[in-house]
């Protein structure tokens, strides 16, 4: 049975653009954080869905969905300018208190 792979993650180079969490960009590095347990809640959701007797499609295209935008706000997120990624924090600050009832 097919298992997602997982988020593509390389490590962080100087200058690259990605967010290491350390050193000059921490804001970044966390929300980057944020948004890799978010993608692994939805792995580990797709995972057991699929492992059912009886696995639900919808449950699992929404699921995969969800997966996927993560992968894509993780990619965007060395890009974002302003207020983005103050918003994406939020937005995933309410998903893992979602996620994990606290």
């Amino acid at each position: 049975m097919y298992e997602p792979d997982p988020l593509e993650h390389s490590p962080a180079v100087p200058g690259s653009g990605v967010p290491d969490g350390t050193g000059g960009d921490d804001a970044r590095g966390r929300i980057a954080e944020k948004i890799e347990q978010v993608a692994a809640w939805y792995a580990e959701q797709i995972r057991a869905e699929r492992r059912r007797p009886a696995p639900t499609p919808d449950r699992v295209a929404r699921l995969l969905a969800e997966r996927a935008a993560c992968t894509k706000a993780l990619r965007d997120l060395p890009e974002m300018t302003g207020a983005e990624p103050g918003r994406i924090e939020a937005d995933y600050d309410a998903r893992l208190s979602e996620i994990t009832g606290v």
